[in-house]
C-alpha cells in the first residue's frame, strides 16, 4: 500500500463545527444517514454521519463508532469516544464513505491529525473496501491498525483526532470535503474511580494532619 507520513503538529483546543454548513456547490450536514446507504461491518447501521452532498451525485461521509457496538451520536461534528484498548486496538473506529456519483477519474485523500502526528492516505488503497468496484467505496478502520504508523497512536491516552476527507477530480480540482473530530476520553467509570481515589488520598492526608502531636516525655 502507498501511504505517506506528513510530519508532527501540535493540536489546540478542539472546536465542533456548527450543525449545518453550506456553500454555493455543497451542503454539509451532521448526524445524518448516507443517501448511498452503509455496507460495512456486521450488524452496523446507517446514520450519525457528517455528510457532504455535492453535484453529480457526489457524497462524502465520516463518523466514529464503538467497535462491535455501533455509531456514536455526535454533537455537531464532534464525537466523544472512550479511551482504552482491546487486543491493542482502540475501542472506537472511524468510518468513511465516498460516492463519486457520475464522475470518473477521481481520487480521494483522508488526512488524520492526532496529538503526536499527521497521516494522509488515499482510501482507495485499502484492500477490503466495500462494495467492490463502482463509484461507492466504504470502510471501518481503527487507528491501532499497523497501516497508520505516522500517528504514533496510543489507545490508552486521551486526545483529539481530526479526520478530513476530500475528493478531487483527475486534474486535482477539489470536488468535496467533510471533516469530523473525535475526542478520546476516559469512560465515566474510569473517571469515577479516579475521583474516588483522589478523594481517598485527600481524606488520609487530612487525617494525618488533624492528629494531635504527641507530647514529648
Amino acid at each position: 500500500m502507498r501511504f505517506s507520513s506528513l510530519g508532527l503538529i501540535t493540536l489546540g483546543t478542539a472546536l465542533a463545527l456548527t450543525s449545518f454548513v453550506s456553500s454555493a456547490s455543497a451542503v454539509v450536514t451532521f448526524d445524518q444517514d448516507l443517501a448511498s446507504g452503509w455496507t460495512q461491518g456486521t450488524g452496523t447501521s446507517n446514520g450519525h454521519f457528517a455528510v457532504d452532498t455535492e453535484a453529480n451525485g457526489v457524497e462524502l461521509g465520516l463518523r466514529a463508532s464503538i467497535r462491535f457496538v455501533g455509531p456514536i451520536t455526535p454533537t455537531g461534528n464532534l464525537y466523544i469516544a472512550p479511551v482504552g484498548n482491546s487486543s491493542g486496538k482502540a475501542l472506537w473506529n472511524f468510518e468513511f464513505s465516498v460516492n463519486t456519483g457520475s464522475l470518473v477519474g477521481t481520487h480521494s485523500l483522508l488526512t488524520i491529525t492526532g496529538p503526536s502526528g499527521t497521516f494522509a492516505f488515499d482510501p482507495t488503497l485499502i484492500g477490503d473496501n466495500t462494495p467492490g468496484g463502482g463509484p461507492l467505496y466504504q470502510n471501518s478502520e481503527n487507528l491501532g491498525f499497523s497501516i497508520f504508523p505516522g500517528l504514533n497512536f496510543n489507545p490508552n491516552v486521551s486526545g483529539i483526532y481530526t479526520f478530513d476527507l476530500k475528493l478531487f477530480s483527475a486534474d486535482n480540482q477539489q470536488l468535496g470535503d467533510v471533516s469530523i473530530q473525535v475526542s478520546a476520553v476516559p469512560e465515566p467509570s474510569t473517571w469515577a474511580m479516579l475521583i474516588l481515589g483522589f478523594a481517598g488520598i485527600g481524606f488520609m492526608a487530612y487525617r494525618r494532619k488533624s492528629r494531635p502531636t504527641a507530647l514529648a516525655g
